[in-house]
């Protein structure tokens, strides 16, 4: 009986002392250690995500025919009058402005004396003292001119062997690991990257070549009138009226010659101004021409734009229908285009060789009645004066021109410096920086808390792709006429041939083919001009082992103490 008893004593004691525990974790303070605790927890096994923001790149003047820049060449010339704030006076103003001292006390004039000769017992100054007055003799007026100008002639030219602006938007982002990572464990920081935005444009080379008219005058205007014994009141400045004229005399390029370019006004809504004059260079179409003189002598004739080329009628008017033209044409061709795709594109063409027949010309030479008809009033000496009118006029042939293709493939590239050295996944050794494209990074491992510093770049691949096409088209207009007079092959007064159809805004496609498209030259090289890009740097923390440990003992030796002063310890409160 009595081992039974113990036994239930021993066990109540037992209970006792199990039971504490569950108790004190309704303990406030308990509940406040543990929850400290588990989102300590919960906070080293979270991921932060890094976000480097928008990388907006750009370029410019770029070459389209290799790496680098485009070769532009410009210079000019000025032939004239410049000055820049030069005077001129008109008028005068005589007289001056004098200041002699006065006194009216002789005794003060004797005491000057001794002062200025002996300076022997002279004694004190006399009253009363000496006094300066002003005596202004000016009389008249002036005017004085200040200006600065440039009145002359300035001869240029720019020569440009092809250029490519670029941008392309990128962004990138990487997952940061937890701070639970450890030293020397390796992780991917699983980087991405997308392309957001972008655009390209181009300019075919071309050269150029002018020559203005420049007038610039300002300056300004000061005057002043005197008066003897009153001075000068009369006084004041105003700014001249200012004169800046920038007129163009004479411009060139490959296919033009224009004289006083953008003088006239357009010749249809909406048109680019013409010039007073204008010869074709480069720029050449030879028209073949059914005539009839005004003898009657049937025949053919052969025009350019520099005059006749052949003609088998008597020189003089004749009427002459349409049969065939072919217009040659350097290209002069531009792009713009943007992101499609994964890829930042553009594309351009240009005449090089349009051919047609008039198949209302050809109608007519067949015998059916005529749809339009053009008079040669005067074909002589140089001179052409003519006029072309077209009730119907029906033109068709083949088309041969040039294209331009462009393609960009951006990828972007990142240099990581780290502060404190690393291991990298494939290198030997520790690193202290890494660089590559941001999607490839490899894994890397950190021996303690470092912070890294991202800058980015593109690496840009830009193909040029140059090639022929060829395509059939045909043109329709109604109430078509043109008129005007030349002088070996300079336009002097000229209309461009307006139609019923442009004044109503239908346009005269008749019809238009898919053009064959044959490449001939394609070249990608490395598009560069890009700036880098610095971002903001960030952090990973790597614990230190020895420092929970510490922790640990240092909670258990709190608990301790605690113990012994009849209280659990948060730790105790845990283990329980």
């Amino acid at each position: 009986m009595h081992a039974k008893l113990q036994a239930s004593h021993t066990a109540r004691n037992s209970e006792h002392l199990i039971k504490p525990a569950p108790r004190q974790l309704r303990n406030p303070a308990g509940r406040f250690v543990a929850f400290l605790l588990v989102v300590a927890c919960g906070a080293a096994n979270a991921s932060t995500v890094y976000d480097a923001g928008p990388l907006a790149f750009s370029t410019t003047n770029q070459s389209m025919w290799g790496s680098g820049g485009s070769t532009v060449l410009e210079d000019s010339v000025f032939v004239g009058a410049q000055w820049n704030d030069k005077t001129a006076k008109l008028g005068d103003i005589t007289g001056t402005v004098v200041r002699p001292t006065v006194n009216t006390n002789p005794g003060w004039w004797a005491w000057k004396l001794c002062k200025d000769t002996v300076n022997f017992l002279c004694g004190g100054e006399p009253d009363p003292k000496p006094r300066t007055v002003t005596i202004d003799t000016r009389n008249g007026a002036e005017a004085i001119l200040k200006s600065s100008g440039k009145f002359g002639l300035e001869f240029g030219y720019t020569i440009d062997s092809g250029s490519v602006d670029a941008m392309a938007d990128f962004t990138a982002m990487a997952t940061l690991p937890s701070s639970k990572q450890g030293a020397g464990e390796y992780f991917s920081l699983d980087p991405v990257s997308s392309l957001t935005a972008g655009s390209l444009s181009s300019q075919s080379p071309r050269a150029e070549a002018y020559i203005n008219a420049i007038a610039q005058l300002s300056g300004s205007v000061s005057g002043q009138a005197c008066l003897i014994g009153f001075g000068c009141t009369a006084k004041g400045t105003a700014n001249l009226p200012n004169l800046d004229a920038n007129q163009p005399i004479l411009s060139i390029d490959p296919n033009n010659l224009n004289i006083v370019p953008d003088l006239l006004p357009p010749a249809n809504p909406g048109g680019d101004r013409r010039p007073l004059a204008q010869a074709n260079l480069l720029n050449q179409t030879v028209t073949l021409q059914g005539a009839l003189s005004a003898t009657g002598v049937p025949g053919f004739k052969a025009t350019s734009n520099f005059g006749d080329l052949f003609s088998t009628i008597p020189p003089g008017p004749a009427a002459t229908v349409d049969l065939a033209s072919i217009a040659f044409k350097l290209p002069d061709i531009s792009t713009n285009g943007g992101l499609q795709g994964g890829t930042i594109q553009s594309s351009g063409r240009d005449d090089v060789i349009q051919a047609k027949i008039d198949l209302d010309g050809v109608a007519t030479m067949a015998g059916f009645p005529p749809l339009g008809i053009g008079l040669d009033l005067l074909s002589s000496g140089g001179f052409k004066i003519g006029a072309q009118f077209d009730a119907l006029d029906i033109d068709a042939g083949p088309d041969i021109g040039i294209t331009q293709d462009f393609e960009l493939t951006p990828t972007l590239m990142a240099r990581l410096d780290f502060d404190k050295p690393v291991h990298i996944e494939g290198f030997n050794g520790l690193q202290s920086f890494w660089e590559g494209a941001w999607d490839m990074m490899p894994d890397i491992a950190l021996l303690q808390t470092t912070t890294i510093n991202p800058t980015f770049w593109l690496d840009a691949l830009l193909t040029n792709t140059l090639g022929i096409d060829l395509g059939l088209s045909g043109t329709l207009d109604i109430l078509k006429f043109s008129a005007g007079a030349s002088y070996n092959g300079v336009s002097i007064l000229g209309t461009t041939p307006i139609s019923l159809n442009q004044l109503l805004g239908l346009g005269n496609e008749l019809f238009s083919t898919p053009k064959l498209e044959i490449p001939v030259y394609s070249l990608p090289f490395a598009l560069q001009g890009f700036d880098p890009i610095q971002t903001a740097a960030f952090t990973i923390q790597v614990p230190v082992p020895g420092t929970v440990v510490i922790i640990l003992i240092g909670l258990v030796a709190v608990g301790a103490v605690r113990r012994r002063q009849g209280r659990l310890s948060p730790i105790e409160v845990l283990v329980a």
